[in-house]
């Protein structure tokens, strides 16, 4: 189901699998800011939906901003997630783009506390996305 859209963005979530799908953005020195409102979006929707996996889907994706204004915008995205329930990103990706090669940098000197994979196919994705079962967070219970 939607459940953000404008212009810019579609939020897609699937509750039965706890799956938020997404395209990622154009991005370009004029539409820079709107790239940066439209990740915050991303990140307050996992928030607000208790998102624990996320398909984000970069591969159509140009990017006409130098490497280091992209792996900053990227770079706090990731930061954001972090600070969600979110467990598993599956990136689906170009695998020989420039693009590409600045997430891989940058995911590789971060600390994440989130799996991040990389595919080139949706199906790959989406199995890994389910792979696991999440642990789910119940109150703790006192014995009778």
């Amino acid at each position: 189901m939607v459940i953000y859209k404008n212009g810019f963005l579609t939020l897609d979530y699937e509750p039965a699998t706890d799956i938020l799908s997404f395209e990622m953005p154009n991005v370009d020195d004029v539409v820079l800011p709107e790239m940066k409102r439209s990740l915050a979006i991303i990140v307050e929707h996992v928030r607000n939906y208790d998102v624990k996996r996320v398909l984000l889907d970069a591969r159509q994706t140009n990017m006409s901003v130098d490497a280091e204004s992209y792996a900053d915008i990227i770079a706090e995205f990731y930061r954001n997630l972090m600070a969600t329930r979110v467990q598993k990103v599956a990136r689906l990706v170009t695998p020989d783009s420039k693009r590409e090669k600045v997430v891989k940098t940058l995911l590789d000197n971060m600390t994440l506390s989130v799996e991040v994979q990389r595919f080139t196919e949706v199906s790959k994705a989406l199995d890994w996305l389910k792979s696991d079962v999440l642990p789910i967070t119940r109150p703790s219970s006192r014995p009778i």
